[in-house]
């Protein structure tokens, strides 16, 4: 009876990741060129490239400003936007960005500002956010939703804490690359690392341009998001990587072993585990994403566009490079050893190409290649070697 069980791997067939190696590098710097767009096409006219990347308060120091206005902030979002703003940049600050954040219920919704502070100073910042806070509070003083407790608040963060914390988590994403890299390098060979550690840069480049080109804030969640994303995605190579060293280990020490073979071979077997698992994980993380709130949702979404970008490196990108980066180290470590190596010619060989002669002690037997030093008796150096270009040169013994 014929078997018609749908299987995953039966649809990839005779599937190369390394054939179309070229065409899949590509991809990456699309993104890159796209992101940049994006951020010259904001920051530019702006004069400000953190408005460009989409860089929060938490990075680059500023002050959020909160106004709950319930159902308005739905019904009519673009005229309290604006008229808040003109009465914000009254006080001499600059609104960079404007935007809706809707509750359940309606009423808890707000808009969200924010603007650089103009001061280091916290006492002056303070002061500056009490007035902006109390001139925004006098727009709406007759309103219903004005007799709700605090319904404006503000949250600052100076400059000196932004780059505290910038600093810390650039720490952590090196930090936690470089112990990746040991591991690898230990339990695997050291192509593996490489391999590894190159796909984890990709990862981090590309959740970083898709983000800016989603307008997602960069921010403390952000970084959450981009060191959980390089302890995810490493797990998918180093299952490919685990295979291919299954298929070398029987070969190790022969000579021009099939790493594109070995590789694509992997690449299939575990590409039903690979689709399976990013799948499941990005299910419930996208579910989390439109059911949670906005915290809950900017740590969410790189947490996708990482899960996209982990599982393209590990399957497109990771076992082609493993692939190249092992037979350039097989073909640089032979030409080593040639060069290195030394052999001999037995006397009763009177017909040899050209090769390098070692005078050992048991030079006796042998007669140095070079004219020069036939000619002179029980000078050459046992340690030399010597080389010759004539053919068919012979040896006799004296």
């Amino acid at each position: 009876m014929k078997n018609n069980k749908f299987n995953f791997r039966n649809l990839l067939g005779g599937f190369s990741v390394s054939k179309h190696a070229k065409i899949y590098a590509c991809v990456p710097a699309v993104i890159v060129l796209v992101a940049l767009i994006v951020m010259m096409a904001i920051g530019i006219p702006a004069h400000d490239f953190a408005e460009g990347v989409g860089v929060g308060i938490d990075f680059e120091g500023g002050t959020v400003l909160t106004v709950q206005l319930g159902e308005e902030a739905i019904n009519n979002f673009d005229a309290h936007r604006t008229a808040i703003t003109n009465e914000i940049e009254k006080n001499g600050v600059r609104v960079t960005y404007a935007r809706l954040q809707e509750a359940s219920p309606a009423s808890n919704s707000s808009i969200e500002f924010r603007y650089k502070n103009i001061s280091k100073d916290d006492n002056e910042i303070n002061a500056l956010n009490n007035q902006i806070t109390e001139a925004v509070k006098k727009m709406y003083e007759d309103e219903s939703f004005a007799t709700v407790n605090n319904f404006v608040t503000y949250e600052s963060i100076g400059a000196t804490a932004a780059q505290d914390l910038l600093s810390k988590a650039a720490i952590a994403l090196v930090v936690s690359v470089a112990i990746i890299l040991v591991y690898i390098i230990i339990r695997f060979t050291l192509m593996s690392g490489f391999a590894a550690i190159i796909a984890l840069i990709h990862d981090v480049v590309i959740m970083f341009c898709l983000t800016v080109i989603c307008r997602v804030q960069i921010n403390s969640s952000f970084v959450a998001a981009m060191i959980t994303i390089i302890a995810y995605s490493i797990n998918n190579t180093i299952i490919i990587f685990d295979r291919c060293r299954e298929y070398v280990k029987p070969l190790k020490g022969k000579k021009n072993i099939d790493y594109v073979g070995i590789g694509d071979m992997a690449v299939r077997e575990t590409m039903t585990r690979s689709v399976y698992t990013t799948l499941t994980t990005m299910v419930t993380v996208i579910f989390l994403a439109i059911l949670g709130g906005e915290s809950i949702r900017q740590f969410c979404v790189p947490i996708i566009l990482g899960l996209v970008a982990g599982f393209y490196s590990s399957v497109f990108l990771a076992t082609p490079l493993w692939s190249a980066m092992s037979i350039s180290f097989d073909k640089t470590k032979e030409k080593y050893m040639k060069r290195n190596s030394v052999s001999y010619d037995d006397k009763t060989d009177d017909s040899v190409g050209t090769e390098q002669v070692n005078l050992a002690s048991s030079a006796s037997e042998l007669k140095p290649r070079s004219t020069k030093q036939a000619g002179q008796k029980g000078k050459q150096n046992n340690n030399t070697i010597h080389k010759y270009s004539k053919k068919n040169t012979t040896f006799k013994k004296k």
